[in-house]
């Protein structure tokens, strides 16, 4: 028992270094999913229209390089752009 539970323990402290690593990696500019959705939209219509909103959305282009989920929403909303057209949209 006693070797089942230093394993566990052992873990335990992996998960927290993986954890820290995790929060160490991350870009200060990260403005994280609540404010990155707030303006996903805009981003993804600049980003449609040719612009580089990567210029204007610092904060939002280090999350989405981060943020797998906030990436996806941001290509799906690219690519209704792309295929509909606007008046389709609104």
């Amino acid at each position: 028992m006693t070797i089942i539970r230093d394993i566990a323990t052992q873990r335990q402290g992996m998960n927290n270094w993986h954890a820290l690593n995790e929060l160490l990696r991350t870009d200060p500019r990260d403005i994280g999913c609540d404010l990155a959705l707030d303006a996903l939209h805009t981003y993804a219509e600049m980003t449609a229209s040719g612009d580089n909103p990567a210029d204007i959305f610092l904060g939002l282009m280090a999350h989405l390089q981060s943020c797998s989920a906030c990436w996806a929403d941001h290509e799906a909303l690219l690519r209704a752009l792309r295929e509909f057209d606007e008046a389709e949209l609104l």
